[in-house]
């Protein structure tokens, strides 16, 4: 029994950790696209000062790009507890009753998280199939929708993980 227990607690490890260094990969990623929106900003900045001539399209790329960057966060923020709460409601609850609020924020957030991973699957493939494109660039709009519905798939399973954690904290004590 014994055996099987510690097993158990190293598959939630091992998968834990899996899960950490993706999302922290994802994170890399998603700095990477906030620093090229920054650098297309000053770029169009300088060229529309120095030149009179932005970069055509900037606000599009720019918009793209902090769409990526955001998705790409979450899933970490999540994982490092980085989510914001108002603990003025919880100060006096005993770590169970905290435990037990956390899971089921968790859960909440874990099904909201796949209920828009799935929309915007429909919503790229519709994009997709209409050949909707940015207005100045003719970029596929259903492009940029890729990264940020893995970031969500992403965030689903970081949630259920951390419910799934929470769960076992409650049953332990």
């Amino acid at each position: 029994m014994f055996k099987e227990k510690s097993t158990e607690i190293s598959l939630y490890k091992n998968f834990g950790h899996l899960l950490n260094l993706t999302s922290r990969y994802f994170a890399f990623l998603g700095g990477i696209a906030l620093l090229i929106a920054a650098l297309i900003s000053i770029f169009s900045i300088f060229g529309r000062v120095v030149f009179s001539s932005p970069i055509i399209g900037d606000f599009e790329l720019i918009e793209m790009a902090c769409a990526i960057a955001i998705g790409s966060f979450l899933p970490l923020c999540h994982l490092k507890n980085g989510n914001i709460k108002v603990d003025y409601f919880t100060t006096k609850l005993s770590s169970r009753n905290i435990n037990i609020l956390d899971a089921a924020s968790s859960l909440v957030f874990g099904l909201v998280a796949f209920f828009f991973s799935s929309r915007m699957i429909l919503g790229a493939k519709d994009m997709y199939v209409y050949q909707e494109e940015t207005m100045l660039l003719a970029f596929p709009i259903w492009v940029p929708f890729l990264p940020v519905i893995l970031s969500f798939f992403l965030l689903t399973i970081c949630c259920f993980y951390t419910f799934i954690l929470k769960i076992n904290e409650i049953l332990e004590h």
